[in-house]
């Protein structure tokens, strides 16, 4: 178990990264001490990771959890919760809303378009979780504290009216993943050979983009193109989509080794 200083001199390599740390474990220590459930704002895929490592470190993963509102969500919140709760009752008690945002037939409103109207009212990213976009219009998770802001501000999207209302969070319209299963062959299991086939984009691509910080490895972000992929993992690639590995088997007469996915579209 590492101290509050370790943790951010091991994995804080800017001020703001230093910032979130502090903010996570000091909730993570007003729990053990205080004895009720606390909480971090909405986190990146990115925020995600770097917070994930602190909890192992500070040994508090038996009393932590990342929740979103629904499994598989890529933005949630970091909940510490005392010994009197499990993880269930945990994440019911976690401060999240649902708000579903209701527009015409006859609109066409994407993710941007509903994010967009959300930064316009001048809130903060990091208190708005996933918005998943449905025929209807979209379920978008925030905090509570903001909940009845956004229900008060919040009636266009992309220039066309929109009308909001607050749902229970088991109401969520979860869309599930439709899930394309592929195969193909790679000169080998780097991850920017994978990316490249999976993704159907060219290992040029695939280089540029792991070096930007938009490639990740199970929600983890990946800066390293020969890092090695496994049965398993899952990728994701910054507006282009997720994956999963489902196996490696054989080589072809030329030594490329195969390999099956399955493609969130």
């Amino acid at each position: 178990m590492k101290s509050k200083n370790e943790i951010l001199n091991a994995l804080g390599s800017t001020g703001e990264e230093r910032l979130l740390l502090a903010g996570l474990l000091d909730k993570e220590q007003t729990c053990a001490t205080r004895g009720y459930l606390t909480h971090t704002k909405f986190l990146s895929m990115s925020e995600r990771a770097l917070c994930a490592e602190a909890v192992r470190l500070c040994g508090a993963t038996g009393h932590a959890l990342f929740w979103g509102g629904y499994e598989d969500a890529e933005r949630g919140i970091y909940v510490f919760y005392p010994d009197y709760l499990d993880e269930e009752s945990a994440k019911q008690a976690a401060p999240l809303a649902l708000l579903r945002a209701h527009k015409r037939k006859e609109d066409t409103l994407t993710h941007r378009d509903y994010l967009g109207a959300l930064m316009g009212l001048q809130i903060d990213r990091s208190v708005v979780g996933d918005i998943l976009v449905h025929d209807e219009g979209a379920d978008i998770l925030v905090l509570e504290d903001m909940a009845e802001f956004i229900l008060l501000h919040f009636a266009k999207a992309g220039r066309k009216q929109i009308s909001l209302t607050r749902e229970p969070l088991e109401a969520l319209r979860c869309r599930p993943a439709q899930e394309i299963e592929g195969s193909g062959s790679v000169a080998s299991p780097r991850l920017d050979s994978v990316a490249a086939l999976v993704f159907g984009i060219s290992r040029k691509s695939a280089q540029e983009r792991i070096e930007k910080g938009l490639v990740f490895v199970n929600h983890a972000p990946c800066l390293k193109p020969e890092r090695l992929i496994g049965e398993g993992d899952k990728l994701t690639v910054r507006g282009i989509g997720r994956a999963r590995i489902v196996a490696f088997g054989g080589t072809s007469r030329k030594g490329r080794l195969f390999l099956e996915f399955v493609k969130n579209v």
